[in-house]
């Protein structure tokens, strides 16, 4: 059966209903690699997607290694890459070579069969083949530090938070030219852990807070991918995300919950413990 049936049934389908962050990227691009990694890719459908060379060109290519940048995972193969984003709703599942597919066939965008897997991806909009080095470098330069790759520069994150003067540090975190991987979850647990709250301007911040947010999200998104590795359930380190009204587990004052803008995106506070 799928090694990337996240866990199990339950928890596979409790993921679905988030925007794919970056720990859980990296989680399933060690699945995969995990799955198939060496082996040699037999065949290629692909529906849809960006695609700037033939994706027949993969056949007889071996899968060298899987790389995530942000929500980014990137299938490299003997000097081209596929990449896949998530974004909300797509899913990967790994399958034997007869093993029935367990969506409905106008979901899949992309299947890659080995020797004895079948890697497949459903409702994903973002998908993109190309020559590794040429999906790679616009990775790069588009987007900005992430905490989970071993490039990572603490220091530059900084310096990419600061440059944002002007805008709410809560809008700031969801910038994936700012830090990448961070989602939505990771914005909210992380500015509660360093007690700022999501509306604070930028400049407002003293240099001391903001290299203490950045080694939080470091701390946090670590902890996030170690939990997807354990098959461990999120929720025991969410102490805000999704718990409107509850008491706050420092202070007991009620969460509040709104959607902050200008992107709308699901906010929870202390406003006691975050200022």
């Amino acid at each position: 059966h799928s090694r990337l049936r996240l866990q199990n049934t339950n928890g596979f389908l409790k993921e679905v209903l988030f925007m794919t962050e970056g720990p859980s990227a990296k989680y399933k691009a060690l699945r995969i690699m995990n799955a198939v990694g060496g082996d040699i890719l037999q065949n290629i459908y692909v529906k849809g997607g960006k695609i700037g060379v033939n994706p027949r060109g993969l056949l007889g290519k071996k899968l060298q290694r899987t790389e995530t940048f942000g929500k980014n995972i990137v299938l490299v193969f003997n000097g081209y890459a596929i990449k896949i984003h998530l974004m909300m709703y797509g899913t990967i599942h790994i399958y034997g070579l007869d093993e029935k597919l367990a969506k409905p066939e106008e979901e899949v965008r992309l299947i890659l069969k080995f020797p004895n897997k079948r890697v497949v991806v459903y409702n994903t909009p973002v998908i993109e083949i190309d020559y590794a080095s040429k999906i790679i470098k616009k990775l790069k330069k588009t987007l900005g530090e992430d905490p989970l790759r071993d490039d990572w520069d603490p220091s530059r994150a900084v310096k990419l938070i600061m440059k944002n003067r002007d805008r709410k540090i809560g809008d700031v975190l969801l910038d994936q030219r700012v830090i990448a991987g961070v989602g939505n979850i990771i914005r909210n647990e992380v500015l509660f852990r360093a007690r700022i709250h999501p509306e604070r301007l930028v400049r407002d911040l003293k240099l001391e807070e903001v290299e203490k947010l950045v080694r939080i999200i470091k701390d946090f998104m670590e902890e996030f991918f170690k939990r997807r590795l354990r098959g461990e359930r999120l929720r025991p380190v969410l102490y805000v995300y999704n718990r409107s009204g509850k008491p706050c587990v420092i202070c007991g004052h009620p969460i509040k919950y709104y959607r902050q803008k200008p992107n709308n995106r699901k906010t929870f506070v202390c406003e006691n413990c975050q200022r």
